[in-house]
């Protein structure tokens, strides 16, 4: 028996569109190995909302971009409304929260993902920015309503990552972490390793769709601290802010400085860190010289990786390649089959 699952897409930017595109090539196999129908009965994007309750045309949603097209153009357009008014209205199981990072508010997508949970609805997101803001109080309305939360796409997108450290290492105590975290950054640090500008570099990131929507975020640790926050909240209790990370960027990282650490088998690599210090999580994101041969220097070009030590599991490592947000609207897709099959007797 197939289920319908009816969801809420906020956002119709790189993730949602490749979501989409996964969910139109692989429907068959999600109701035949799942027995799940994701069903679209709400968009919203920047232009407005459009509700639609016997779902609307994924291929259609698929072509809005391509054809200058927005949400406002789409039948089931509702004028002058929000989407939190939109997540009121439609009768809705799931909302797919993909909106732009704003580390100030964290809106739009904070208000989104609060007005669903409140509803309880099971809530999918791949936006950092309400989580840095607001861990806790999401995760405390997530327990209160008895609603679904999952952000596995938030942190090295496909890389599963947070899967691994929640479901796989039970009971398990982290002694340390380190990762690079951000593919942008590796990329650039790479194209500056074989003479190319570090513009160039960026602008290709942007052109494929995998640099941050403000860019320097990647550039200045900011993105890498995110997920390193978020990691350090699921996995091990961590209490503070991202505030209390120490960060810095690899603005100033140039090819004579990577020509040196070659010299000397070495690699520039943009990593985080976590130690306990005295009792306390000692985190830190920064450029570091690292052996070549290392895992971590070994993690190339749109490549991400994690080293992750623990009491029982002693030492795992894994690692990546990702180059566009396929893997990211993969990980979306994931979490969402995650939450349904987990909230089924």
């Amino acid at each position: 028996m197939i289920q319908d699952v009816r969801i809420v897409l906020s956002g119709l930017g790189h993730v949602n569109r490749n979501l989409l595109q996964i969910l139109v090539d692989k429907q068959e196999l999600i109701a035949n190995t799942y027995g799940i129908n994701f069903l679209v009965v709400g968009v919203a994007d920047s232009s407005g909302i459009a509700e639609l309750p016997a779902g609307f045309n994924k291929k259609e949603l698929l072509s809005l971009r391509n054809a200058g097209r927005k949400v406002k153009d789409l039948e089931g357009y509702i004028k002058g409304s929000s989407t939190e008014q939109l997540i009121d209205k439609v009768t809705a199981d799931m909302l797919v929260e993909a909106t732009p990072l704003n580390l100030t508010t964290g809106m739009p997508g904070l208000s989104c993902i609060k007005k669903a949970l409140s509803r309880g609805w099971k809530v999918v997101t791949a936006n950092k920015g309400p989580l840095v803001i607001a861990f806790d109080e999401l995760m405390m309305l997530k327990e209160k309503h008895n609603a679904g939360l999952a952000c596995s796409a938030t942190v090295c997108g496909g890389l599963p990552v947070i899967n691994v450290l929640t479901r796989d290492l039970k009971t398990a105590q982290l002694k340390s972490l380190q990762g690079i975290l951000n593919a942008t950054s590796n990329f650039v640090l790479h194209e500056l390793s074989i003479g190319n500008s570090m513009e160039e570099a960026v602008l290709e990131a942007q052109r494929i769709g995998a640099a941050e929507t403000d860019p320097s975020q990647d550039l200045n640790g900011q993105d890498t601290a995110n997920k390193l926050f978020i990691l350090m909240k699921t996995f091990a209790g961590f209490k503070g802010t991202v505030h209390d990370i120490k960060m810095e960027g690899i603005e100033q990282i140039d090819q004579k400085i990577i020509m040196q650490a070659k010299q000397h088998n070495q690699v520039i690599k943009l990593v985080a860190t976590a130690v306990m210090e005295n009792g306390e999580w000692s985190l830190v994101v920064g450029p570091k010289r690292i052996p070549a041969h290392s895992f971590l220097g070994s993690c190339n070009g749109w490549e991400m990786g994690i080293e992750v030590k623990t009491d029982l599991y002693e030492s795992i490592s894994m690692k990546n390649y990702e180059a566009d947000p396929l893997g990211t609207a993969a990980a979306v897709l994931r979490d969402m089959i995650d939450l349904v099959k987990n909230s089924q007797p």
